[in-house]
């Protein structure tokens, strides 16, 4: 499986989407300094909320880079009918197709995990030379954020395969990546400082229906020939 993987990453040329997810780590950074800084404690109330928008920044962008890599890694193989060549490798095909999906699952996750921590980490030290948040960060309440940061990432990680449904669907990476965007306007919009993403059965539920798709495909990957 992890050699499929390989092959999957070197075929569709990763690095640039390494590229892409570095600019955006210091977007990201970027713009939660600036927001802390600018507006001050009218833009944080406190510790939680700062952590609640680095999440929320780096779920929205992280899971529409998904979509689009999985609408490269599926659904453009689907329409362009390259799947079929690749069905006749000597590799079953529910392996290959699980293959595709897992890589997807994981960069997202290991994406969110790593900026969410990253983005952290240069907001603390940021804290300490511009004093964005007046009150204190205990022990306690970073290590119940990396916590939640680990739930979320997992969530958002099978939240990025619910648009496989309508991309199959439709063959089309528009649908896809656009399901994406609805996904992440849905659930990490902030009403009045309240998401969905903030109720963590929310994102693991969506997660579990992610999931739950991506099953469903590679059981049925076998039907795709007749239905097409």
């Amino acid at each position: 499986m992890l050699n499929l993987m390989r092959l999957e990453m070197s075929k569709h040329r990763m690095g640039s989407y390494v590229i892409g997810a570095v600019i955006a780590n210091l977007v990201i950074a970027l713009l939660v300094v600036l927001i802390g800084a600018v507006e001050g404690e009218h833009a944080y109330r406190g510790w939680e909320d700062a952590f609640s928008a680095i999440d929320a920044f780096s779920k929205s962008t992280f899971i529409v880079f998904g979509g689009v890599l999985l609408s490269r890694l599926v659904i453009d193989e689907y329409r362009n009918k390259t799947i079929s060549l690749l069905f006749t490798y000597p590799v079953g095909r529910r392996k290959l197709l699980t293959a595709k999906l897992l890589l997807v699952g994981l960069w997202t996750f290991f994406s969110i995990l790593f900026t969410d921590l990253w983005v952290t980490c240069i907001f603390l030290v940021m804290n300490t030379q511009l004093d964005m948040l007046a009150d204190s960060l205990t022990q306690e309440l970073l290590t119940g954020q990396m916590i939640q940061f680990l739930l979320q990432a997992a969530g958002a990680a099978g939240m990025s395969l619910i648009p496989l449904y309508f991309g199959m669907k439709r063959k089309s990476a528009g649908a896809t990546i656009v399901s994406s965007v609805l996904i992440v306007l849905v659930v990490c919009s902030n009403s009045g400082g309240f998401s969905l993403s903030s109720i963590i059965a929310i994102p693991l539920s969506l997660a579990a229906i992610g999931v739950l798709i991506a099953y469903l495909s590679i059981r049925n990957v076998y039907r795709q020939d007749i239905l097409e």
